[in-house]
């Protein structure tokens, strides 16, 4: 990576609330920043699997070690090295502030050298 392109993101772990009557809801917590780079989402393969939301997706590198580590459920948690949890379907703020809701989600990680993820405008 170069430094020159490194930036802070911000993340915020999914937590789906259920009210009273049953009903799920997606919230958010607390923030946690993490440190890399962004760029549009391009190429021949990112273009035939988004299509028309290729404009709302953008690649994102971290910068640092993780581990991956899957829970009880199967679902895999991408743990980078000062304890930040990343799971699919996550938020993070590439344009906002942390004190506002995301303004990205996780749709894809991919556990390449450097955790790379395929975010989504919400």
């Amino acid at each position: 990576m170069r430094r020159n392109r490194i930036e802070t993101y911000y993340h915020r772990k999914r937590i789906i609330k259920k009210d009273s009557e049953g009903s799920t809801s997606e919230e958010y917590g607390a923030a946690s920043s993490i440190s890399g780079e962004s760029w549009p989402a391009s190429g021949k393969v990112q273009a035939q699997q988004y299509g028309q939301r290729l404009n709302y997706i953008r690649n994102v590198r971290i910068n640092g070690k993780y581990v991956s580590h899957p829970d009880d459920k199967g679902n895999v948690h991408f743990i980078l090295e000062d304890g930040t949890d990343i799971q699919e379907l996550d938020g993070i703020h590439l344009y906002t502030v942390k004190d506002q809701k995301p303004d990205y989600k996780i749709i894809a990680i991919k556990p390449y050298r450097f955790l790379t993820l395929e975010v989504e405008r919400i």
